[in-house]
């Protein structure tokens, strides 16, 4: 975070040499953190405003969503150990639990008596929406932490191995809330397939990256998905827009929040970014002059 080595990172998937960027790679997640937590209250309070923020707690979330992007404009600007970090980690870990609570009342509200159904699932409040907030605070509490270059296991730093799992994790809960949305609609187009199966198909790619040595073809692969994720979220969010159009030029507001919400499909754009990002792997200063060699690259010094 403080070194200038951290700004030398190895991108299996786009060039066999160092890739350097003159921002290091902490700050630049923190930036597009602060930024998911904005856009995470922006569709939190649509979704909420559906039921006129009844109960109180519904609050929770929106309130905390901004809070949690200051406290990490914090550390983006004071990236020192101290007091910014803990603090960013405090903040983070809350939102983790804040995430597992509401999952808790999407649960509840769902649920018939002590059963949950399948009906209930795919007609009532989006149960595993609530997990973003889990995979951000998850992915908020890693940001915060050091990076070790020298220190690696399967060719990645500890902390790009846990940003990948987390990202996975991602990537997992956004499959399923595509997947119980449209069922609600008996899945009557093909299409409403993709972006559960892409988002499926993305988490396990993520998750056997974090746990691979060096393999070409497999960040190849990653680096795919994660392009066909950002066009699934295009291709989404154009045809949310249409829906809440009704073919009358106008948005239809009450489609926006009953029908087709108009973030939604975003996040598919967001995660194929976020992939992107936390597979850029720091490299350490000291080893940047033979990370070219195929004798390097043999001994899995690329990550």
């Amino acid at each position: 975070m403080k070194s200038i080595s951290m700004r030398r990172y190895s991108y299996q998937w786009i060039t066999r040499q160092a890739l350097q960027i003159p921002i290091d790679k902490t700050r630049l997640l923190l930036f597009f953190l602060c930024i998911n937590y904005l856009i995470v209250f922006v569709d939190v309070l649509i979704a909420h405003a559906e039921n006129r923020f009844f109960p109180s707690y519904e609050w929770i979330p929106i309130i905390f969503s901004p809070l949690a992007a200051l406290s990490t404009i914090y550390l983006l600007l004071k990236p020192k150990s101290g007091f910014p970090k803990y603090l960013n980690i405090l903040i983070h870990s809350m939102g983790a639990l804040i995430g597992i609570m509401g999952f808790g009342f999407h649960l509840q509200a769902v649920s018939a008596g002590d059963n949950v159904t399948y009906a209930g699932l795919i007609s009532g409040n989006p149960v595993f929406a609530p997990l973003a907030f889990v995979a951000l605070g998850i992915i908020g509490i890693i940001t915060s932490l050091d990076d070790h270059p020298a220190h690696r296991k399967y060719n990645l730093t500890q902390k790009t191995r846990w940003l990948l799992l987390a990202t996975s994790f991602w990537f997992l809960a956004t499959a399923l809330v595509a997947y119980f949305d449209h069922a609600r609609t008996g899945f009557e187009n093909l299409y409403t397939w993709f972006p559960f199966y892409v988002g499926i198909f993305a988490a396990l790619v993520l998750f056997f990256q974090s746990y691979s040595y060096y393999e070409r073809r497999l960040s190849v692969l990653l680096g795919v998905t994660m392009v066909i994720s950002f066009i699934v979220g295009l291709m989404g969010f154009s045809f949310h827009l249409t829906s809440d159009l009704a073919g009358r030029g106008v948005i239809q507001w009450s489609r926006v929040f009953y029908q087709a919400p108009g973030l939604a499909p975003l996040l598919f754009c967001d995660l194929g970014l976020w992939g992107i990002l936390v597979f850029l792997d720091p490299i350490e200063e000291s080893s940047a002059s033979s990370i070219d060699t195929p004798t390097a690259k043999a001994d899995g010094i690329l990550g």
